[in-house]
């Protein structure tokens, strides 16, 4: 499977060193899921396609890699607390720690997906000023056409979708 950036890209970009998550822990699949749906959307099927390939690598690097490795964060954190195993899904817990509240991971998910948005948009912004990307389009850019305030998806026109 090929992904646009590793498992320790991802554990580099988005996780801090107390977290002790290692690039064994991110499933590549994982990695794909949050490429189609947060980054192919937003950048067109054609300049994704492009990365794929290997194309612009310093825009994949520079500002592509890091709120695909958050969107990755996103995804993989209701799972970060249970293990799936012959035993079936079990928690993990521990003495010295407790586990976060719906409430506080509520919190956590929208704050990873808001800095994730804003590092699509500063990535979004470069693309459009530069003349270096003719396989992107912008009307092929879902950013154009919705956006999502509070939670709730709004066309351009500020109709609920």
């Amino acid at each position: 499977m090929k992904t646009l950036i590793t498992p320790a890209q991802v554990v580099g970009l988005a996780f801090r060193a107390p977290d002790f998550i290692t690039a064994d822990a991110i499933p590549e699949a994982t990695i794909l899921a949050a490429e189609q749906k947060f980054i192919k959307p937003v950048l067109g099927a054609r300049l994704y396609e492009k990365l794929c390939a290997g194309d612009h690598p310093t825009l994949l690097e520079e500002y592509i890699a890091p709120p695909l490795a958050i969107y990755v964060k996103m995804l993989m954190m209701p799972s970060l607390a249970v293990q799936v195993g012959a035993a079936g899904v079990v928690e993990v817990t521990s003495k010295n720690l407790a586990r976060a509240g719906e409430e506080r991971m509520r919190e956590a998910l929208r704050r990873l997906r808001s800095d994730a948005a804003a590092l699509m948009r500063r990535a979004v912004e470069h693309i459009e000023v530069s003349a270096m990307y003719p396989e992107y389009d912008p009307r092929e850019n879902i950013l154009n056409h919705v956006s999502t305030e509070g939670g709730i998806v709004m066309d351009k026109d500020g109709k609920c979708s």
